[in-house]
């Protein structure tokens, strides 16, 4: 098996909330997502998510969640792929 990716996803609407989703659901991915409006109630609560493919998700965050691009130059997170 392949190393995990370690992806960066900005904004989360429903598209990019169900790739994320898919991505973490394999194994193949951890993803940082970036929220701007909804980001203390996705902190807070997490993602309610009704899926056919992934059931009743209540509560479902990415591995990391923030209100702003993580700087990887200045090296407090492991750069992207």
């Amino acid at each position: 098996m392949t190393d995990k990716k370690n992806i960066l996803l900005v904004g989360a609407g429903g598209v990019g909330t169900m790739a994320a989703v898919s991505l973490e659901a394999s194994g193949r991915a951890s993803v940082t997502a970036v929220l701007r409006s909804n980001f203390a109630s996705v902190e807070e609560h997490g993602f309610h998510i009704e899926s056919i493919a992934y059931g009743n998700l209540k509560g479902w965050k990415p591995t990391k969640v923030t209100n702003k691009v993580p700087n990887v130059v200045q090296g407090n997170h492991p750069p992207f792929d």
